[in-house]
């Protein structure tokens, strides 16, 4: 991952256990990534409530014309029907821009940060997760043979 990073970080002191750090990384990792598919997932119902609302705004503007308020029915559709509920964007082009911009950059992280960092293979995973878990007064379980 080519990042230049504007201020200085920190460096993993002498002795560090790295199976342990390398656990931690991946698990505030699948954190993150989380975060940023429900926040996508929230963009996506935005859209389809919104569809949704368009669609029985539609629907009024005919009950309403046919009720002889053509006025209203006017009304309905150039205030709000013509209208984005942003200034200059569909709901689509927010997701696209979403996915293009921010979301990209997030699954590129999920691509290089394990390539970069190192995998852990299962039984040095279960265990750097098993220590993680351990109180430090109790010794940490090891896991199970295979």
């Amino acid at each position: 991952m080519a990042c230049d990073p504007g201020f200085e970080l920190p460096i993993c002191p002498a002795g560090t256990d790295r199976t342990a750090a390398r656990a931690e990384i991946a698990n505030k990792l699948a954190e993150v990534l989380q975060t940023v598919r429900e926040a996508r997932a929230y963009l996506l119902a935005i859209r389809r409530l919104v569809e949704h609302a368009d669609d029985a705004l539609d629907d009024l503007v005919g009950l309403l014309a046919a009720d002889g308020r053509m006025d209203l029915a006017a009304c309905v559709q150039v205030e709000v029907i013509e209208e984005n509920f942003v200034v200059e964007r569909w709901v689509a082009q927010l997701i696209e821009e979403f996915d293009r911009n921010y979301y990209a950059a997030f699954r590129r992280m999920e691509e290089n940060i394990p390539a970069e960092v190192g995998h852990l293979t299962g039984p040095e995973a279960l265990e750097a997760v098993l220590r993680s878990v351990t109180p430090p007064s109790l010794p940490a379980p090891r896991p199970p043979d295979s």
